[in-house]
């Protein structure tokens, strides 16, 4: 299913060297993401074959006062995209199909413009698919249990936007349709496919797919209406609607299986790997960011394969480093608690990307250059130095403790998401660069 993503603006580029980070500070970046009593997120980092860091903090259910554990098992949403494609690409790698056939060939009842659609289109979500759980009319269907069939029926009478190859748009209508194949094709229902040629083969014992019901056996889904995240019940879909598009559970472990047979050849062949982890190419050359079940772009300033899931009561990211041979994963029970920014300062932290913090005595000869009124376009800072402290305060936002680090750069207290000061031809400046995305825009001093 689709997941907002993180907070624009906000990818990162400058490299510090420093002692890697270690547990009692992962332990801190958790703490600053959750509550003790309020649902919250599950992380795992590791390098290589060794494990860097695994931790859990908030409730996995809140009537029971149940705290989150590493072992228990959560929603994934879209990251199971990724095994989806696997799953295709497995019985392309047997001769069981292509790629590069259409739709057609395994759903003839499609209707001309969907049957003609190719399998790798359809994979990197370039075919010019719509999205068939945006809108509000589907909302109340959702809520009740159809079999695929049924849905694929009642989704796939909405047009395509545009030829194939002209664009990039994530289409969750575009995975149901692939599950269907992968069921005509093995003459297994889809979640009996994963479970005898994914999930038993990687030892995933905890992982499967949810076909009904909303799941949360242990780990309750949580949703929240306003900016106190006080938890509320989620929006109730009936998970037979979401099935290949997002429907597997699983745990933190489960998901370094996945990775490690991924990449070592246990799922598919290696060139088959290489094609879940390269763009596609769309009709005028350009990449789409997107290969077979993974976004393909950097993260904390790295080549990374990812992405992020979610459905209602969850939302999860997962991400490999190839250079660092770095694997990120962190799963959340509350579904506007993205763990993402979580995750990305933890390997920000680890990989020692983040300028790091000046010591007390040099900060007050910062802030003589720093303090002040800054503006761009929609966006306003004011930086102030109380009794020995930096603040930061956002519009007419919350006053916050800002950290000063070096090379002329600073950050609020508990992210590793940062602002550069730049001095040129007698303006100064703040560019804000993070984790996610490209650097902001400056804000220029009043």
């Amino acid at each position: 299913m689709t997941v907002k993503p993180l907070q624009a603006g906000i990818v990162l580029y400058a490299l510090s060297t420093g002692v890697q980070a270690g547990n009692q500070e992962f332990d801190a970046t958790l703490a600053c993401y959750t509550q003790a009593q309020q649902p919250g997120i599950a992380v795992r980092l590791e390098q290589g074959n060794k494990l860097i860091y695994s931790g859990a903090a908030g409730l996995a259910d809140i009537k029971s006062k149940l705290p989150l554990n590493t072992e228990q098992v959560f929603q994934i949403g879209s990251i199971t995209k990724q095994f989806t494609a696997a799953a295709i690409l497995q019985l392309a790698d047997i001769k069981k199909l292509s790629i590069q056939d259409p739709l057609g060939k395994y759903l003839p009842s499609l209707s001309p413009d969907y049957a003609k659609l190719t399998i790798d289109r359809v994979l990197s979500h370039t075919a010019g698919l719509p999205n068939y759980n945006e809108g509000p009319e589907i909302g109340a269907k959702m809520a009740h249990y159809r079999s695929l069939d049924q849905i694929l029926t009642e989704i796939v009478q909405t047009p395509v936007l545009y030829p194939s190859g002209e664009g990039h748009t994530y289409s969750n209508t575009g995975y149901l349709l692939l599950g269907k194949i992968i069921e005509q094709v093995s003459g297994l229902s889809y979640k009996d496919y994963l479970q005898q040629h994914i999930f038993t083969p990687l030892g995933m014992k905890h992982s499967q797919v949810l076909t009904k019901g909303t799941g949360g056996d242990e780990v309750k889904g949580y949703s929240s209406v306003d900016s106190t995240r006080a938890p509320v019940a989620p929006f109730h879909v009936d998970r037979s609607w979401i099935y290949s598009a997002g429907g597997i559970e699983t745990t933190l472990a489960d998901m370094s299986r996945w990775h490690h047979g991924l990449k070592t050849g246990k799922v598919v062949k290696p060139a088959s790997y290489r094609a879940m982890v390269t763009s596609a190419i769309l009709n005028d050359g350009s990449p789409a960011t997107y290969g077979y079940g993974f976004y393909l772009r950097p993260l904390a300033g790295q080549t990374s394969y990812f992405h992020e899931g979610g459905v209602p009561g969850f939302l999860a990211m997962s991400a490999y480093f190839p250079e660092a041979d770095l694997f990120a994963i962190a799963l959340s029970n509350q579904d506007t608690l993205h763990p993402g920014p979580a995750l990305l300062d933890m390997v920000a932290q680890h990989l020692n990307i983040t300028p790091k913090p000046l010591p007390d005595v040099k900060v007050s000869h910062f802030a003589k250059t720093l303090v002040g009124e800054y503006q761009s376009a929609g966006q306003q800072l004011t930086v102030t130095f109380e009794e020995g402290i930096l603040y930061g305060q956002k519009g007419k936002g919350e006053k916050r403790k800002l950290i000063a680090r070096a090379n002329n750069a600073f950050s609020f207290e508990c992210t590793q998401n940062y602002y550069q000061l730049n001095v040129a031809e007698g303006k100064t400046s703040l560019t804000p660069i993070g984790l996610y995305r490209d650097k902001g825009k400056p804000l220029f001093k009043l």
